[in-house]
């Protein structure tokens, strides 16, 4: 017999799927091949801090996905799911390009650090999205045992 998960195990689970196949395919081959050299290059702590805003990113996108999916979320929260999704939407497009500024004067330090600010953030914004609404349909679950 099988049981079902709890969702938040779901939602990490695809996520965390997700962003260590993403990272195998874009960071595990350069680290290899270029780490092993004698003379140390920043440009592999970058990619590895990438990486892990990257994890973040696809938490929060996965947790969005799951969110839009169901149907007793409200006006609010499906508000903030369409702006977690245009968020993660305008940060994979500019992403090349705030790499691209770095020919305008900005250190590879700050892009990253504006990367990892807008992560954090809309990271935030769905977790709390997620808790109110775990924290409704519990109380709406235990009313109707009642």
């Amino acid at each position: 017999q099988k049981k079902a998960k709890p969702n938040h195990l779901r939602i990490l689970a695809v996520a965390l799927g997700w962003a260590g196949a993403e990272a195998i395919v874009h960071y595990l081959i350069p680290l290899w091949i270029g780490a092993r050299d004698i003379e140390f290059s920043w440009e592999y702590i970058e990619m590895g801090l990438l990486s892990n805003i990257n994890i973040l990113l696809h938490l929060s996108a996965s947790t969005a996905v799951w969110l839009g999916m169901r149907n007793d979320l409200g006006p609010l929260g499906m508000s903030v799911v369409a702006i977690t999704c245009t968020g993660q939407l305008i940060l994979s497009a500019f992403g090349n390009h705030m790499k691209k500024s770095l020919a305008l004067g900005f250190s590879s330090c700050s892009v990253l650090g504006m990367h990892f600010t807008i992560a954090i953030s809309l990271f935030a914004l769905v977790g709390i999205n997620y808790t109110i609404y775990t924290k409704r349909t519990e109380t709406t679950n235990s009313q109707q045992r009642w």
